[in-house]
């Protein structure tokens, strides 16, 4: 079998039967690309390996299923471990409880361009209408007129809030829609993919969006030739009333934010860490042994961003902005360290 164009990536728990539908429009897809689906699993105790195995053998590309034991809702932790368990050289994901529209992977690949992740997002379906939504009507791909005009006026301003931000540069928007995104392996692997430290519902798609534009690349939103549809279910357990009181957005603020992640789609150690010299330190011999101390490798090049930037007193120099957190360290060659 040939190497696959685009891995799919779907999360999913506890949902088999919007899981099925979600699956059924992935095989409606009308495109000519080599797909392979990881159906990311987090934990489910239902029947949802059953469906995703009766997916896969019907399927006339590789399905896999991935999962672990349930210890709450672990977002990050399912996207990484679907991105693990695939080949191709670029990445799609959305939410099992969502149903894609017939050409909405060429439309994202069709958007892409080197140093652009592709976002979109999803219109609501309400109770009634997400019954409509059935295997056959996926089949002829006929659900797309099923959303509201209100969702889709949401969608459309969302489309020029993105656009516009752009435009200005804003550091953290337009937010990345983890419902719906595309991006290059390549790209997911530079940031280190979703920071696993995000644990219940949300923030873990603001916080991978944060650092990827610190990598340098464009979110463009793709809501003006696409967007996924949500199938209406009771909120989860662990989702706030509002976005401010959930639980990770102390952790999104932090103050210092690594752009490779520590505990992300590999598990990065102090001794990984690169760490650039800001200046000339005049205790070369205590610097020595800061670094050994924390198992740190000092990085001499100028190429790529660094994890840290150490400055040293006493010695010349300041520091240039060429890491995601800035050290200094005082000295004292008469004290221990």
């Amino acid at each position: 079998m040939s190497a696959a164009d685009l891995a799919i990536i779907v999360t999913t728990y506890q949902m088999p039967g919007h899981l099925r539908r979600a699956l059924a429009s992935i095989a409606a897809q009308r495109t000519a690309r080599r797909l392979e689906v990881v159906v990311a699993d987090d934990g489910s105790r239902d029947e949802t390996r059953q469906v995703a195995g009766e997916f896969a053998r019907g399927s006339a590309f590789p399905v896999r299923y991935v999962t672990h034991e349930h210890a709450g809702f672990q977002a990050a932790r399912c996207r990484n471990a679907g991105v693990r368990h695939s080949t191709a050289p670029h990445l799609l994901f959305f939410d099992g409880d969502c149903v894609l529209p017939p050409d909405h992977v060429e439309a994202h690949l069709q958007a892409h361009r080197p140093g652009v992740v592709t976002s979109g997002f999803c219109a609501r379906l309400d109770e009634a209408i997400s019954r409509r939504v059935t295997l056959a009507t996926i089949g002829r791909g006929d659900f797309a007129g099923l959303a509201s005009p209100a969702e889709l006026r949401k969608l459309a301003a969302l489309h020029r809030k993105a656009w516009w931000y752009n435009w200005l540069g804003h550091q953290t928007k337009p937010a990345l829609k983890s419902t719906d995104f595309s991006l290059a392996r390549a790209d997911y692997e530079r940031v280190n993919g979703f920071d696993e430290q995000f644990r219940g519902w949300g923030c873990e798609d603001d916080d991978l969006g944060r650092r990827l534009k610190r990598a340098g690349l464009r979110l463009v939103s793709v809501l003006d030739r696409t967007r996924v549809y949500h199938l209406w279910h009771p909120p989860v357990p662990s989702k706030p009333q509002s976005w401010r009181q959930g639980a990770n957005v102390e952790y999104l603020h932090r103050p210092l934010r690594l752009t490779r992640c520590l505990r992300g789609l590999v598990e990065r150690t102090s001794g990984e860490l690169t760490v650039r010299l800001a200046g000339e330190p005049r205790a070369a011999q205590a610097l020595e042994r800061l670094a050994l101390a924390h198992g740190w490798r000092l990085d001499h090049a100028q190429e790529a961003r660094a994890d840290l930037e150490v400055l040293v007193f006493p010695g010349t120099g300041q520091f240039g902005g060429h890491g995601d957190v800035r050290v200094f360290a005082m000295l004292d060659e008469s004290q221990p360290l």
